[in-house]
């Protein structure tokens, strides 16, 4: 041994151990605060992935504070992102075609939820309605500018029903079920809660529930503005990979999924698993979306949903620089399926 070299009893040995224990543990447990970001979802069986993810902790995994805001729709979580008040939204796709027309500077990342059979046409039998064709001359309530006055238009077509021959009263979403059951409306276009609200507040015997499956394929998608990307550098891109990890447990573990959904939207078990069965949660961009909102766009010009100021406001937006396609392609780059989009 070198004589030079410090020695240290044996007895303090323990105590140097300690010390360098503690000093490993606190540099542990030194981790970088979580980024907090707020966000407007809907309570939807659609938009459940959202819910579903943030109650797993995947969020917090990818060093995300998720500051979630609970709406009755997703247009409103778009209004309430659009007024300020969060930075991003869930939402489905009309709302968000429908606001594209005033701003230019809305994106789209990704789709969460997808169905084709998640809306209905719910009616009053004591009001003489049994079939589609028994709407005519009666007055039918929605949700104005969303993806349930989409589907009602669609849905008045495909049972050969212009709009002279039923009445449209547009309402908030959560007035619905009391203005069917004072009888105010004979029917309305909406999905869950609001049905079964209305089920328990009239009684299933006294009305009749119309759907059409593969009608309309309707999507809830995460959405924010051109600037969130650079003022949030990679949280778009965390945000979606821990979505596609709550999608993968739901299909590993669908029996636990189903009962922290059913939970988190305040819905029987029996009702979140009758809309599951009807539903895609995954996280994608595909060539199928960008069709809707094309679609979408060309009907709010037509409806009159879209007031022009001046002749160019009704020019269909250019979607595919709608599309920010980059995060999605670098969490999950199997899940991109568009044509024509390019990495920004």
């Amino acid at each position: 041994m070198n004589k030079d070299q410090p020695t240290f009893p044996l007895r303090f040995y323990p105590a140097i151990l300690v010390i360098f224990s503690s000093l490993w543990l606190s540099a542990c447990d030194n981790k970088p605060p979580l980024q907090s970001i707020s966000m407007g979802a809907p309570q939807s069986t659609q938009a459940s992935l959202i819910w579903l993810t943030d109650d797993l902790g995947f969020f917090e995994e990818q060093g995300i504070q998720l500051d979630l805001h609970a709406h009755p729709s997703g247009k409103r979580a778009l209004a309430a992102m659009l007024r300020g008040e969060v930075k991003l939204a869930v939402t489905a796709e009309t709302p968000f075609v429908i606001a594209s027309f005033k701003r230019d500077d809305l994106r789209l990342y990704a789709s969460m939820g997808q169905s084709d059979n998640e809306l209905r046409i719910l009616a009053r039998r004591d009001h003489g309605i049994n079939q589609p064709a028994d709407l005519r001359g009666k007055t039918i309530a929605t949700q104005q500018g969303s993806a349930v006055h989409f589907f009602l238009s669609s849905f008045l077509l495909y049972y050969q029903l212009d709009s002279t021959s039923t009445s449209t009263r547009f309402m908030k979403a959560e007035d619905l079920p009391a203005a069917l059951t004072k009888g105010d409306i004979d029917a309305f276009s909406m999905r869950e809660p609001y049905l079964s609200q209305a089920k328990k507040l009239i009684g299933i015997d006294k009305l009749v529930e119309f759907s059409v499956p593969g009608l309309y394929t309707k999507s809830y998608n995460l959405v924010g503005t051109a600037d969130f990307d650079n003022n949030h550098p990679g949280v778009i891109r965390k945000i979606l990979f821990a979505l596609n990890k709550g999608a993968n447990y739901a299909d590993k573990n669908p029996d636990k999924a189903l009962q922290i959904i059913s939970r988190k939207l305040q819905l029987p078990q029996v009702t979140v698993a009758s809309l599951l069965s009807d539903m895609r949660l995954s996280v994608t961009l595909n060539q199928g979306l960008l069709i809707t909102l094309q679609e979408e766009a060309q009907w709010a010009v037509t409806t009159g949903l879209i007031k022009p100021d001046k002749q160019s406001d009704t020019q269909i937006p250019d979607f595919l620089t709608r599309i920010n396609s980059t995060p999605l392609e670098e969490a999950i780059p199997y899940a991109v399926g568009l044509i024509g989009i390019k990495p920004r």
